[in-house]
């Protein structure tokens, strides 16, 4: 996670209530709502968030929310190169272990981020290093943490942003002296030999429409698997803004998604939050709230996303004010932990998923590709078999059915400003990027 990707929205949401998620309604005996994760679960979706330092864990309110909303966490630093190996003989567990184990008291799954990246690298890593040199810290470094979390950690980001290394070649540690992409290559076989059962993903940003990164990406992992790479998924980052693009951007995801699921590949979203110019008005967060129900929508709509993470659930904790002057209230808790409109549009989403429509809904192919780039929710996504492909790869019937109605398309994108320092997140031990 190092930029804002391409931004999504789609509707509007209902407002908050004034009481608390998971809170009692006000009537005696009255049973607490379910949390997210409540709600996600029948839906076969895990629903998470990273977890800014395992000191926040002593704070009782942020312990009880995230262990009441969500299912699945991952650490924002301590699981990278900075942190856990910190001397070229030295590993430190503390900090990731710490949050393992609350993720396992409470009935919590795990992601691992990152094992190779081209940033929060230690000093001791710039080297100079030959080639085999390289290879062997990358391979001691993966078997020894992998090795650690084996059994306990359900997902890895094995690779982080691996393109931005080649752009800024002085910064990584791999891709120069290695070799691209080999050492992608290398990762995932030893992350892999160390956990077989972990489920091992490639991870970047501005994955969430069609655009040339996102074919970069694409032509990468196709790479990987006709290798015999084993690699199960990508990442899609998704740090978003509010106001960036119109109801269409929902099914450039999907099909993004799609792509990836015709190469037998999940995916995730990761990273996502929705940074707003502060002070946030009323009309900002109700655009917030629509993004997270697009995404949301998105991954629900898509055969192979089982995994929503958020970088954060609190603004108390997020790194983007630090980083980004005057842009903030990303997450769907404000600051004093109180729900926001993106949690009721996520409680929404989750009571009454969305349904896609089929293919076998349009008479021919011009229907179906016109409702697609018109915005219809999920148009085309399923075949008559409901299957996740696309509907012009179907032959359509030759009875004539009416189209849905197309929705309009929204305002035009505005994006955000970009970060003026290397993202961090606000850590306790030492300044640290996210990613």
């Amino acid at each position: 996670m190092l930029r804002l990707g391409s931004l999504l929205c789609l509707t509007s949401v209902l407002a908050v209530g004034p009481l608390a998620p998971g809170s009692a309604s006000g009537r005696a005996g009255a049973a607490p709502a379910p949390g997210l994760r409540d709600l996600a679960a029948p839906l076969g979706l895990r629903i998470g968030s990273a977890i800014a330092d395992d000191q926040v864990l002593l704070d009782p309110t942020y312990a009880a929310t995230l262990a009441r909303e969500l299912d699945m966490g991952v650490s924002e630093n301590h699981m990278k190169w900075q942190f856990v190996h910190p001397a070229p003989t030295t590993y430190d567990f503390n900090g990731a272990d710490a949050q393992v184990a609350f993720a396992e008291a409470h009935g919590m799954a795990y992601r691992g981020h990152n094992l190779a990246w081209s940033r929060q690298n230690p000093p001791w890593l710039t080297g100079p290093f030959t080639r085999d040199q390289r290879i062997q810290q990358l391979r001691d470094h993966i078997t020894t943490v992998v090795g650690h979390y084996a059994g306990r950690v359900a997902q890895w980001d094995v690779v982080n942003e691996a393109f931005d290394g080649l752009q800024d070649p002085a910064h990584d540690p791999w891709a120069v002296t290695i070799g691209f992409p080999e050492y992608l290559d290398i990762a995932f076989r030893t992350a892999h030999t160390a956990d077989p059962a972990a489920k091992l993903f490639y991870n970047d940003y501005n994955l969430e429409s069609a655009n040339p990164k996102f074919d970069q990406v694409v032509d990468l992992v196709a790479g990987m698997k006709a290798r015999g790479v084993p690699i199960d998924g990508i990442g899609f980052e998704s740090h978003l803004g509010a106001r960036s693009c119109n109801a269409s951007c929902t099914n450039a995801t999907l099909k993004n998604m799609l792509r990836a699921h015709a190469l037998g590949l999940e995916v995730a979203i990761t990273e996502l939050d929705v940074a707003l110019p502060l002070p946030a008005t009323p009309q900002a967060l109700e655009q917030q709230a629509s993004v997270y129900r697009s995404m949301l929508e998105a991954c629900l709509l898509a055969p192979n996303c089982h995994t929503f993470m958020t970088w954060g659930f609190t603004d108390k904790y997020s790194w983007i004010p630090s980083f980004i002057p005057g842009y903030g209230a990303a997450l769907p808790f404000d600051e004093n932990y109180q729900p926001k409109p993106a949690y009721a549009a996520m409680v929404a989403t989750l009571t009454s998923p969305p349904k896609a429509p089929s293919c076998d809904a349009y008479p021919d192919r011009a229907a179906a590709q016109k409702a697609f780039a018109s915005g219809v929710l999920g148009a085309p996504l399923l075949d008559p078999d409901g299957n996740g492909v696309a509907c012009e790869t179907v032959s359509y019937p030759v009875a004539s059915t009416t189209a849905p109605t197309t929705v309009a398309p929204a305002r035009a994108p505005e994006g955000l400003p970009t970060p003026v320092a290397p993202r961090a997140a606000p850590v306790v031990v030492a300044p640290a990027l996210t990613g």
